[in-house]
């Protein structure tokens, strides 16, 4: 597969969106959602894999500073650590921008002048998948995100007779428990991701929406485990969500960064 549309990327839970921070007099509402991109992979027969991805994210940030591109955006390399395979993909390249204005800017630019880099992507990749999603946080991710660290996702279905209100004030109860336990963007960030585009096709194949959570790194990962396990929040996760939604097993990322707003 020609990768003519290679340059989006994938958000984390950093996103500069919140939540659960507007308020009216019926109660809490959804805030602005921010943008992202997913590509998945594979690499081509007698590639080095890794050292390709290396050499190509140095060649696209490049790219992207001579044509004044992706300037206020987040990418990132993932690398499997937990995964049961069934999500067979060599290479995930993540990334998402603080506003619809700016991504619209840089799929622009890489359209119109993106050609030198669609041509490299496909010197090693092959049968990618593209997915566009929208990002709401329910814990605001901290400095963490702009070096290494992991990211866990799981995909998520609404329950029958469940939706988005429902979602939303399950989700306005979570963060504060979080908050309360000390759960904050120091270590950790958390977003859902809902689906635009490029998502499984026919009724029923897509998740609902894609949860996410950042860690700065393993000690904060199980640190997380330990309050869910041991510590209780388990129980409150299951007697918020439990009749909501329905979420199939966590997939652990290390999360390699290859490019910030400072860059």
């Amino acid at each position: 597969m020609e990768l003519k549309n290679f340059f989006g990327v994938i958000c984390i839970a950093a996103a500069p969106v919140v939540l659960a921070d507007n308020h009216v007099s019926d109660g809490v509402q959804w805030s602005t959602g921010a943008p992202l991109e997913i590509y998945g992979c594979s690499f081509k027969e007698g590639i080095d894999g890794y050292e390709q991805s290396q050499k190509f994210a140095a060649s696209w940030n490049k790219w992207a500073d001579e044509n004044d591109a992706f300037d206020s955006h987040v990418a990132q390399l993932m690398w499997s650590e937990f995964s049961d395979g069934q999500y067979p993909t060599d290479f995930a390249w993540l990334g998402y921008w603080d506003s619809y204005d700016s991504a619209g800017k840089d799929m622009d630019i890489r359209s119109a002048k993106g050609d030198e880099m669609y041509a490299e992507a496909n010197k090693f990749l092959e049968n990618c998948s593209h997915s566009d999603w929208g990002a709401w946080v329910l814990v605001q991710a901290g400095d963490f995100t702009n070096g290494n660290h992991l990211t866990e996702f799981s995909d998520c279905v609404y329950k029958e007779g469940k939706g988005d209100d429902d979602l939303l004030v399950a989700n306005n109860e979570y963060a504060a428990l979080l908050a309360a336990r000390g759960l904050n963007g120091e270590s950790m960030g958390m977003a859902q991701l809902w689906p635009r585009a490029g998502a499984p096709v026919g009724i029923g194949n897509s998740p609902s929406f894609k949860w996410v959570v950042g860690h700065a790194n393993f000690a904060a990962y199980s640190n997380f485990t330990n309050e869910l396990w041991n510590e209780g929040l388990l129980i409150d996760f299951n007697r918020l969500y439990g009749d909501i939604v329905q979420c199939d097993s966590n997939r652990v990322y290390h999360s390699q960064v290859v490019r910030t707003p400072s860059n």
